[in-house]
């Protein structure tokens, strides 16, 4: 179930480690406006999970670049900033439905939650044309296989990430 909240990541005095994996090193990092079909919208993506970054990194350097993983540091004692928190559920499957459509507006300041798998896309054809209902369709894209990712939607949130290195990924 989707909430606002800030128990379980937001505690007070806790620094995280969140990992961005790139095609290059990012030292400022910046909301992506530009990105279409993305599960949370716009956005700079991170996870907890260094693996998952590390995937991220070699996907992102196919084309150009070098496979770079970014460690930052998340001053998580914000307690003034609105985050969405979702579970592998039928809001989620929503949320991440609109966003690929393009179809939703949110005001919240990061987003934590699933990640969807490649087959996002034919599961929202699917959905759209009738051949598969909400929870079918939560079934197909397996999000218990992912790691959280992390989405800072604003720069409020970004503030309070500060890089700590970065390494090429092997």
């Amino acid at each position: 179930m989707k909430n606002t909240h800030t128990s379980r990541f937001m505690k007070s005095n806790t620094k995280v480690i969140l990992y961005h994996g790139s095609n290059q090193a990012v030292y400022q990092p910046r909301i992506n406006k530009n990105v279409f079909t993305t599960d949370f919208g716009n956005g700079f993506y991170v996870t907890a999970n260094r693996r998952q970054a590390e995937k991220w990194a070699k996907r992102k350097a196919r084309y150009s670049g070098q496979p770079t993983l970014n460690r930052y540091v998340f001053d998580a004692d914000q307690p003034d900033l609105k985050i969405l928190v979702y579970q592998a559920d039928i809001d989620w499957i929503k949320f991440v439905i609109q966003n690929r459509m393009n179809n939703i507006k949110d005001n919240s300041d990061i987003v934590i939650g699933p990640t969807a798998d490649g087959k996002l896309f034919s599961v929202v054809n699917c959905w759209k044309h009738g051949n598969l209902d909400l929870d079918e369709a939560l079934l197909k894209l397996k999000p218990s296989v992912y790691s959280e990712q992390y989405c800072f939607k604003t720069e409020r949130a970004l503030k309070d990430l500060t890089l700590i290195d970065k390494e090429l990924v092997r």
